[in-house]
C-alpha cells in the first residue's frame, strides 16, 4: 500500500502542465526576414542558442540573475559573433552577403532553461529569391544536432508566415543549401524527416531500451513445470524456455513490433497535429515506468494474457514522446501531414533496424546457460534499474 500511495501522489504531481514552447534540446534557431523593397531590401533576423549550448561551446558561467547573465553574454560578444560568422552565411549570385549584429538578449523557454538571441541584418540592397545558406552553427558539437532557418515575414511581398515557420533543416550531413524565398513551401523535404525520425529512435535510449525488455521474451515462451510426482496445479509453477523454432520466435517479434507500432503511430499522428496533448513531465515519467515494469515482469512474470495490452497501452505514451520531439517545432506549421508522415516512417525504419540488429543475436543465444541468468534476469534488472532513476527524476522535475 505505501509503495502504490508513492506512485499515486508521483503521479499526481505530474499533471500540472509545464511551459510549452516551440523549441527543443539538441537544436539552434536562425530568423530570417525580409525588409523594404527594391534597392531598399535587407535581410534581418536573429540567432537563438540555448544558454547551456552556449556555456558548454564558449565555457561560460552564466549566474541565475537575467540581466547577470545577461551582461556576462554581452562581455562575450566578440567571440560568438565570430563564431557565427564563422558558421552562418548568405551568398547571392557568388558573393557573401555580409551582415551586422544589432543586439543580444536572453528568454525563457519554460522546461528547456534560456535561450540567447544575437539580433542580426544586412546593408540595404537589392535581394534575389533565390539565396544560398551555410549552416553549421554546433553542428560540428553534435552528430544529432539540427539548426532550424524560419522566416517569419517577407515585407517585400507582403507575406507573414507566422512566429515559428521553419523552411530549412540543416545537418551535419545537409548544411549547404537553397532558400527560395518565392517557394518557401515546397522546401520542406521528406527525406530530411525520415532520417530524423531514425535519429530520434536511436538517440532516444529509453525508447531502446523498451524495445529491447520486451525482445528479451520475444525468444522465450512459458511453460508449466511440476513438483517431482505430484499433478497437482497447486505445487505447479511457470518458468521460461527457449522457443523451439526461428517462426515462432519470428512470430512473437512481429506481434510486439506490430502492437508498439499500432499505438506509437496513432498517438504520434494525433499529438503531432495538435489533436491530443499531455504534459510532457507525465509522459516521459510514463515512458520511463513502462520500461521498470516490462522489465521487471521479464523477471517475474504477471502479465501473460493481458501483456499485449499493456504493450499496446504504454506505446500510446511512446508515440507521445516521439511527437514531443516535432509537435511543438515550427516546421510543423507547413506541410504537417507530410512532415508527420515521414517522421513516423523514420521512427519504424529506425526501429526495424534494432530489431534486426538485437533479435537474432538473442535467438541464437536463447538455449545457452547464461540466457536466462544473465541476459534475461541480468539485463532485465540493469534496465529496469536505470529506468526507476529516470522515472523518479522525471516524476520529481529532478534535472540530471
Amino acid at each position: 500500500m505505501r509503495s502504490h500511495s508513492l506512485t499515486a501522489a508521483l503521479l499526481l504531481g505530474l499533471l500540472f502542465p509545464t511551459v510549452a514552447w516551440g523549441h527543443a534540446t539538441g537544436e539552434n534557431y536562425v530568423w530570417l526576414n525580409v525588409e523594404g523593397s527594391g534597392v531598399e531590401t535587407r535581410l534581418e533576423g536573429r540567432f537563438e542558442i540555448r544558454v547551456v549550448d552556449l556555456e558548454r561551446r564558449f565555457g561560460l558561467d552564466l549566474p541565475a540573475d537575467r540581466e547577470a547573465a545577461k551582461e556576462t553574454v554581452a562581455s562575450s560578444a566578440g567571440p560568438i559573433e565570430r563564431y557565427l560568422r564563422q558558421s552562418f552565411s548568405i551568398v547571392s549570385n557568388g558573393m557573401e552577403i555580409p551582415y551586422e549584429f544589432t543586439g543580444i538578449d536572453l528568454v525563457e523557454a519554460g522546461d528547456l532553461g534560456g535561450f540567447a538571441q544575437f539580433f542580426y541584418r544586412t546593408a540595404r540592397a537589392e535581394i534575389p529569391d533565390r539565396l544560398e545558406i551555410r549552416n553549421r552553427v554546433l553542428l560540428d558539437d553534435d552528430r544529432f544536432h539540427r539548426s532550424l532557418l524560419c522566416i517569419q515575414y517577407d515585407r517585400r511581398n507582403g507575406s507573414d508566415y507566422g512566429e515559428e515557420f521553419t523552411a530549412l533543416v540543416f545537418s551535419r550531413s545537409n548544411s549547404d543549401q537553397v532558400l527560395d524565398l518565392a517557394n518557401l513551401r515546397g522546401l520542406l523535404r521528406v527525406r530530411d524527416f525520415v532520417w530524423q525520425g531514425m535519429l530520434h529512435i536511436w538517440a532516444g535510449i529509453d525508447h531502446v531500451l523498451f524495445l529491447i525488455a520486451l525482445l528479451l521474451t520475444a525468444v522465450l515462451m512459458r511453460k508449466e513445470e511440476r513438483a517431482d510426482g505430484v499433478p497437482s496445479t497447486a505445487t505447479s509453477r511457470s518458468a521460461w524456455q527457449p522457443v523451439t523454432g526461428f517462426r515462432e520466435a519470428l512470430w512473437n517479434v512481429a506481434k510486439i513490433v506490430t502492437l508498439f507500432t499500432v499505438a506509437h503511430s496513432l498517438t504520434l499522428s494525433l499529438a503531432a497535429l495538435d489533436l491530443v496533448r499531455l504534459p510532457g513531465r507525465l509522459v516521459e515519467s510514463v515512458i520511463a515506468l513502462s520500461i521498470v515494469l516490462i522489465a521487471l515482469n521479464n523477471i517475474f512474470p504477471r502479465l501473460r494474457e493481458g501483456s499485449w495490452i499493456v504493450i499496446f497501452f504504454f506505446g500510446l505514451f511512446h508515440g507521445l514522446g516521439f511527437a514531443s520531439v516535432m509537435g511543438d517545432l515550427p516546421f510543423r506549421m507547413a506541410n504537417l501531414v507530410q512532415v508527420v508522415l515521414a517522421f513516423n516512417v523514420g521512427v519504424e525504419v529506425g526501429q526495424v533496424a534494432i530489431v534486426a540488429a538485437v533479435f537474432p543475436l538473442l535467438f541464437l543465444l536463447r538455449k545457452s546457460s547464461i540466457y536466462r541468468p544473465a541476459v534475461l534476469a541480468g539485463g532485465s534488472i540493469a534496465i529496469s534499474l536505470v529506468a526507476t532513476y529516470w522515472f523518479v527524476t522525471r516524476a520529481l522535475g529532478i534535472q540530471s
